[in-house]
């Protein structure tokens, strides 16, 4: 009979908790939730460029270290370690004020892989009022040398080459990475340089168009569409991003059509 003994007295406390008891009902008599100041994190996120980020996989980055720092009183210190993963950490209940924010990636072993933190600025969250920044760790700040693949689809306003107004037949390729023009050639061996006209990639084809061994960070992509008749009907210039290593999501470059304006000729 024991057991239900203790089962009964301990619902018995629980009501008292409920039904007016002194007793408070936090350990510290104050049941308010305290601020978060949430850190968040991108690396190499320009979705100006069609790139929306590189994973922590592709950069090698296995840990992030985030330190705050009071602006007014630097003695107000903070730091955590939160596997890169999880995008984001919270700190909770920081002294009132303005908070200078070091983001710094890690690898497997805890040796940094930038080479300077990546910073911003941010007001503490109060009980009630949370707060946040976001951080873009950007492209040159990797230590490391990486090669890309761009994975690509193209469209021509909107639509794939055989619907296109009018009719797209070749598309022509200029790729500007790491300040030059590319020598690579896609995975149908088209160069990818500006010589060589290729039939149209539909659309809808089952897997995407892609380059390897790119040169990591901003570049350009020049399309030209062709009619059967040699003339161009389409032609646009892409500013873009060749995200690290080959886990990179497709861009789908549309090509804006005839009515949009044809741009001027590359030279």
């Amino acid at each position: 009979m024991r057991p239900r003994v203790a089962t009964l007295v301990g619902i018995g406390a629980l009501q008292l908790l409920s039904c007016g008891s002194d007793l408070p009902p936090c350990a510290t008599a104050n049941c308010e939730l305290p601020g978060r100041t949430i850190v968040k994190w991108t690396l190499d996120a320009y979705p100006e460029l069609l790139f929306p980020n590189d994973t922590c996989q592709d950069m090698g980055a296995n840990t992030m270290r985030v330190d705050m720092t009071g602006v007014d009183d630097p003695t107000q210190f903070a730091t955590k370690d939160t596997q890169c993963g999880q995008g984001q950490v919270s700190f909770l209940d920081l002294a009132p004020g303005n908070y200078n924010v070091a983001l710094v990636a890690l690898d497997a072993v805890g040796n940094p892989i930038v080479k300077s933190p990546t910073f911003a600025q941010v007001l503490a969250g109060s009980a009630g009022a949370d707060t946040d920044v976001t951080l873009n760790v950007p492209y040159d700040s990797w230590t490391g040398t990486y090669t890309g693949t761009l994975l690509f689809r193209l469209s021509w306003a909107g639509m794939s080459c055989e619907a296109a107004v009018p009719p797209v037949a070749t598309q022509n390729l200029t790729l500007t990475a790491g300040g030059v023009v590319s020598t690579a050639r896609t995975d149908m061996g088209q160069k990818l340089d500006g010589t060589q006209d290729k039939p149209c990639r539909l659309l809808t084809e089952q897997f995407a168009q892609f380059a390897e061994m790119l040169p990591f960070g901003p570049a350009t992509l020049v399309v030209v569409g062709k009619d059967a008749g040699d003339t161009i009907r389409f032609v646009h210039q892409f500013d873009t991003f060749v995200g690290a290593t080959k886990n990179n999501p497709t861009i789908t470059y549309d090509v804006p059509g005839p009515d949009a304006g044809v741009d001027a000729p590359i030279d």
